[in-house]
């Protein structure tokens, strides 16, 4: 009976470690078969980070940001190419890892896989206690808020024959959305050069030091780029607080010789009306 009890434990074991949290099994990974002589390619919703493959035969590269290439390469010997994969392909974003593990098939059959999409069921995240939101989301925000803009700007100025204005604020989880818009209301193409955020002091006194802080946007839909009308763009920026007496300040300069500046002041009332997606 005792015999049959430890027969009955062994066998079960692999179960019983499946069900621990944060553990997964080999043998639970979804498994990708690699054909020599062809091509795999991974493609995440979100760019790559990180990408490991344990086996030494196989070979990987990221050709584009959100795309893990791995394959067989055409010089391995022969030997190597008839001996079983046993490896493992992680694959790390912003914020998951996917694990997938390798198995052989032969050279020309039909059945070869050439293209994965990373799919959710796929994904560990990274961080449960607060996952942060994946660049192809704030993408898809981005361009809803490009279709929605209000009538009524929040914020605009003008300067040098160029305006600015804030369109809408937008926050989910701990981002900030700003949706921007400059005009040119002369002749002369503008050709932008820089973008600077910063909280600035609303009165600045001669008697005291000014403190400037330079706030970096985490990501914009477009970058830069000359206009000879208008250009419209969303940054975010992470989450923020200021005092009643300092503002969120954004000024956009032209390269030189021209060097045409506008700078637009936003309140914290502003961000702190942001609608939510």
């Amino acid at each position: 009976m005792k015999q049959l009890f430890l027969a009955l434990l062994l066998l079960s074991s692999p179960y019983i470690f499946a069900q621990n949290p944060g553990q997964r099994l080999l043998q639970n990974l979804p498994c990708i078969t690699v054909s020599s002589g062809s091509s795999i390619h991974f493609r995440s919703p979100e760019p790559i980070l990180y990408a490991d493959i344990s086996d030494p035969r196989i070979r990987g590269d990221l050709p584009v940001k959100n795309v893990l290439r791995i394959k067989i390469p055409v010089d391995s010997p022969s030997k190597t190419i008839k001996e079983a994969l046993s490896g493992i392909v992680t694959i790390i974003g912003e914020s998951f890892m996917a694990q997938y593990r390798l198995s052989s098939q032969a050279s020309g059959s039909g059945a070869a896989i050439t293209d994965i999409e990373i799919l959710p069921s796929a994904m560990v995240p990274l961080d449960p206690q607060r996952q942060r939101i994946s660049t192809a989301a704030i993408r898809g925000h981005a361009m809803d808020m490009l279709r929605s803009r209000g009538n009524l700007a929040l914020r605009k100025t003008a300067s040098m024959g160029i305006s600015a204005r804030l369109n809408q604020v937008f926050c989910i989880d701990q981002l900030i959305f700003l949706d921007l818009s400059f005009e040119n209301h002369s002749q002369l193409s503008y050709d932008a050069e820089l973008l600077r955020m910063s909280i600035e002091d609303k009165k600045i006194n001669k008697a005291t030091n000014h403190q400037s802080v330079e706030i970096r946007p985490v990501w914009s839909l477009y970058p830069l780029q000359r206009f000879n009308k208008s250009f419209r763009n969303i940054y975010v920026i992470d989450k923020l607080t200021f005092s009643a007496d300092k503002l969120l300040e954004l000024t956009m300069s032209e390269k030189q010789p021209s060097a045409r500046t506008v700078s637009l002041k936003i309140k914290y009332g502003d961000l702190l009306g942001a609608d939510t997606f």
